[in-house]
């Protein structure tokens, strides 16, 4: 009984500690609300110098099977967010070969987009995933740096519920692209 009771504290500690070690490399609110939803920090990342990644859940979800998450990354640097829309819809179309649900949509204003897309998951002829993410490229000045900040909504349906998730895209985009718009998030970074 008490290897059972030193397992379960050991457990819950290190359960407490994971839950301490996001790291906020920026800061965009904590919560981030879109389209009604609240999107809390969850997990972070820096994977190369210039480059940083936060992603948000809302409540009860998680990150191995979620069915909505809000991603921010920034890129610091030369890049454009037209280039960076080139080359997502360049991995988007080789993934068209080898997944037929794969598609999107592209949308411009004053130099900021929307990259709206589908792709699929599937395996012995049964569609087992299909996601929608909704991008939205921008750029900005962070502390005298230029910078390239996308944030996007990913939203997933599984098995059974695919068929109706794909129905609604329709009817959800205008709130999608109106939500993204009004969000404007400006990551703040703490000064060196």
């Amino acid at each position: 009984m008490k290897a059972i009771i030193i397992l379960i504290t050991s457990m819950l500690c290190c359960l407490g500690v994971s839950a301490q070690t996001v790291t906020e490399y920026f800061d965009v609110g904590n919560p981030i609300k879109y389209c009604g939803t609240k999107y809390s920090l969850v997990w972070s990342a820096r994977p190369q110098e210039n480059y940083y990644v936060q992603e948000y859940l809302p409540k009860g979800e998680s990150l191995e099977h979620y069915n909505q998450m809000f991603t921010v990354s920034v890129i610091f640097g030369d890049i454009t967010p037209l280039e960076a829309v080139q080359a997502k819809i360049a991995e988007l179309e080789q993934r068209k070969k080898t997944d037929p649900v794969t598609n999107y949509l592209v949308a411009e204003n004053n130099g900021e987009y929307i990259l709206e897309f589908i792709v699929g998951d599937s395996s012995d002829g049964k569609m087992n995933i299909v996601e929608v993410d909704v991008h939205y490229y921008k750029q900005m000045t962070i502390n005298g740096r230029n910078a390239s900040v996308l944030s996007f909504y990913s939203g997933r349906a599984y098995g059974d519920d695919i068929m109706q998730f794909i129905q609604s895209i329709p009817q959800k985009r205008n709130a999608w692209y109106e939500g993204m718009s009004n969000l404007k998030l400006n990551p703040k970074f703490p000064k060196k």
